[in-house]
């Protein structure tokens, strides 16, 4: 059975890994998980109080 090539995109606040089926999809994933995630939001949160963005 053939299986679909992952392309796999970094969160650049929380390192967590996206997959998608192409590049397009890697980053559409990446949008969704940025609006949706709590620990991303979190995170983002905790970077912007240090001072870091």
């Amino acid at each position: 059975m053939k299986q679909k090539k992952q392309f796999k995109i970094k969160c650049p606040d929380c390192e967590q890994e996206i997959i998608g089926f192409s590049g397009h999809h890697a980053e559409q994933n990446l949008m969704i998980h940025q609006k949706t995630s709590i620990r991303c939001r979190e995170f983002k949160e905790l970077l912007r109080k240090k001072g870091y963005k």
